[in-house]
């Protein structure tokens, strides 16, 4: 998407446009209305009709699972990919294209050899960024797959999952004993403070990379 909105769309066109503004709306939509949208469309509908068309009706995939949440926070992340990699598209000088298209390459040869190569290390950022910010996010999954408790490790696509930020919710606004489980509450934003921070410095460290990369090939 944010490759046609750069490189092919034009920027007065009416698709462009509402693109754009849809895009740009749904970066700024509350995480809990994705929920919602997660749990009235991939659980209920999508669901529920493989329910009734593949298992007779039968409660298998019409229920929260950790398929329809992983879907649900690509619904929630790809505002966020998309215009962060359009940006990064956006710097690209325009001598790399006309240099390239002006030696007898077509358009797709040049986005695929000179833009991309050019942008990945922005790419690459904002989608490491962007799944920082989804590991963070209880509201999406609350309602389409995460679990307090489970025995075992998740097996199956229909199957629910512990989440660390809805465990924290749960630790800190049900317990009945709030001094007893403080030591697991703490423990539990420690590792998720932890697993953002090394997200973010992962994001940090293969963009220098990348950057430094492209200097010596220069």
């Amino acid at each position: 998407v944010a490759i046609y909105l750069n490189e092919y769309s034009s920027k007065t066109s009416f698709v462009y446009k509402a693109t754009r503004l849809a895009v740009s709306n749904l970066a700024g939509v509350p995480s809990i209305v994705f929920g919602l949208f997660g749990l009235g469309f991939f659980v209920k509908f999508v669901g529920g009709n493989i329910d009734r068309l593949f298992y007779g009706g039968q409660l298998v995939f019409g229920q929260p699972a950790i398929i329809w949440a992983a879907l649900t926070l690509a619904v929630l992340t790809m505002p966020v990919v998309i215009l962060t990699t359009e940006d990064t598209l956006r710097s690209i000088p325009n001598e790399f294209r006309e240099a390239s298209m002006a030696l007898g390459a077509t358009k797709f040869q040049t986005i695929m050899r000179t833009v991309l190569p050019q942008a990945l290390t922005g790419i690459l950022t904002g989608g490491i960024l962007a799944v920082s910010r989804g590991a963070g996010e209880v509201a999406p999954i609350l309602f389409t797959g995460a679990a307090y408790f489970l025995p075992d490790l998740p097996s199956k696509l229909n199957s629910q999952f512990m989440e660390l930020g809805y465990h924290i919710y749960v630790l800190s606004t049900q317990s009945p004993d709030v001094e007893a489980t403080k030591p697991i509450l703490y423990s539990t934003v420690f590792v998720l403070l932890a697993l953002t921070f090394l997200l973010n410095l992962t994001a940090i460290v293969i963009r220098s990379q990348m950057r430094a990369r492209l200097r010596r090939a220069a």
